[in-house]
């Protein structure tokens, strides 16, 4: 089993200032990639990607995180030379109104120039969030267990706090582990 951090890159702060308000209910990881590597034991990620004037945008939801293309990379890179992480790409559309064609060339684009120059990196997924189908295909396809607060029960305040969900459960998940590939989780430094 591979241990995954759910929304691995939202450790950053939100791009705008109303954001910051509700970061609390879309903000899943703490630490940065180097720490969810290093002391957390992260080796599949969970990048979560759409688009502005064809740049790439890190988001969750209807919070985007302000981070570069050029710090996006760094972090990639870091990984490349590591030479044994995957990472979950997503299209972050959610709504009919964002997943045009334009956005899914700009998604299969941004895809193809990832895997040309980090090719230590196992990439996989490239469904989007409208209608969870396949905008792109990749070769690699692990089994992925998912387990946090917005997709594991009890569906009650702990759905809307990331943080207090694996607080209260990330031991028990983490002990009992999964017999899929990957496992996926909020707050990997927690538990």
């Amino acid at each position: 089993m591979i241990l995954g951090s759910h929304n691995s890159w939202t450790y950053n702060r939100p791009k705008k200032w109303w954001m910051k308000l509700i970061v609390f209910t879309a903000r899943c990881q703490s630490d940065n990639i180097v720490e969810q590597y290093t002391y957390d034991g992260v080796r599949c990620f969970d990048l979560r990607v759409r688009f502005k004037d064809d740049k790439p945008i890190i988001a969750h939801g209807i919070i985007e995180y302000d981070i570069s293309e050029k710090d996006l990379f760094e972090s990639l890179e870091y990984l490349n030379l590591k030479g044994d992480a995957c990472v979950r790409i997503l299209h972050e559309v959610r709504t009919k109104k964002q997943y045009t064609e334009e956005a899914v060339e700009n998604f299969v684009d941004f895809i193809i120039r990832l895997q040309t120059r980090f090719t230590h990196i196992r990439f996989w997924c490239g469904k989007n969030l409208y209608n969870w189908e396949n905008d792109y295909e990749f070769p690699y396809k692990p089994s992925c267990e998912e387990k946090y607060s917005s997709v594991c029960p009890p569906k009650i305040l702990d759905d809307w706090y990331p943080k207090i969900f694996a607080k209260l459960h990330n031991s028990e998940i983490k002990e009992k582990g999964t017999d899929k590939d990957v496992l996926l989780i909020d707050f990997v430094n927690i538990g």
